[in-house]
């Protein structure tokens, strides 16, 4: 890292950063595949923001697409900008969690030492001669496709396939010595699309290869978020379990569809 020392030094680095920054703009090709067409916001001025998110090389809402953020103070401009392009927009709004480990770091005041230790004598014992701790590899992603909630489709899986390739994994393969449970990363950072198949549920599977997402992780240096649906009572029990820490905020998605 280097301090900038002069206004000519600034413009460098912006003509710079506006070489390289549209590299991710340039892989929303399908126009129909809102799992790729993400955008995540955090603006200091939700509420009178509508000019910037409404310029076209900003957001394409032409497109099928995804706008996630943790200020739900966004959704008035979105839906405003959703009619104004003739389009349909649905908002979902969830818990959010950090990682006990990210949350010492980013947000200590929200962390409370004593509820932070991992309860251990909750979870069920680990059998590591049936179970084995592994990656998931790009060929697994029709099995994980085929139970995400929000998968099931053709989009789905390359979206999945992309996230197996690009960043980490992990999965607890089983005695027939394919993944029986699995937690992934997507490209907004977030811990994503865990599962396990319906035949090796009841066993806290998913709570152990959480903790072996998050060991993994940790030693990478990567922040660590997850959202979780406010009907979805079995996660936030695990997450009780394991420590996460819950935000003051929500985490929001908003799905524009042109019409």
């Amino acid at each position: 890292m280097f301090c900038l020392q002069s206004s000519q030094a600034l413009q460098v680095l912006e003509n710079s950063l506006r070489k390289h920054l549209p590299e991710s703009l340039k892989d929303m090709t399908d126009d129909f595949d809102h799992y790729n067409n993400t955008y995540v916001i955090y603006s200091k001025d939700p509420k009178h923001c509508q000019e910037f998110l409404g310029s076209s090389e900003v957001i394409n809402w032409k497109q099928h697409l995804q706008i996630q953020s943790s200020q739900s103070d966004l959704g008035r401009v979105i839906e405003s900008l959703g009619a104004t392009n003739l389009g349909k927009v649905k908002h979902k709004q969830c818990f959010l969690y950090m990682i006990s480990e990210t949350a010492k770091k980013l947000a200590p005041s929200l962390v409370d030492a004593k509820n932070l230790v991992v309860s251990s004598n909750k979870l069920k014992p680990f059998d590591h001669q049936l179970f084995k701790f592994a990656s998931l590899d790009v060929t697994h992603a029709a099995l994980v496709n085929s139970i995400w909630y929000f998968g099931g489709n053709e989009k789905s899986q390359k979206f999945i396939e992309r996230c197996i390739f690009t960043f980490p994994s992990f999965c607890i393969m089983g005695p027939e010595g394919i993944p029986v449970s699995w937690a992934l990363m997507d490209h907004t950072g977030e811990l994503r699309m865990g599962g396990t198949l319906p035949k090796y549920r009841r066993q806290g599977l998913i709570y152990h290869i959480a903790q072996h997402q998050i060991q993994a992780i940790e030693k990478l240096g990567f922040p660590m978020y997850v959202h979780v649906d406010k009907a979805n009572f079995t996660i936030q029990r695990m997450c009780d379990i394991l420590g996460y820490v819950p935000m003051p905020c929500t985490w929001n998605q908003w799905n524009c569809v042109p019409l």
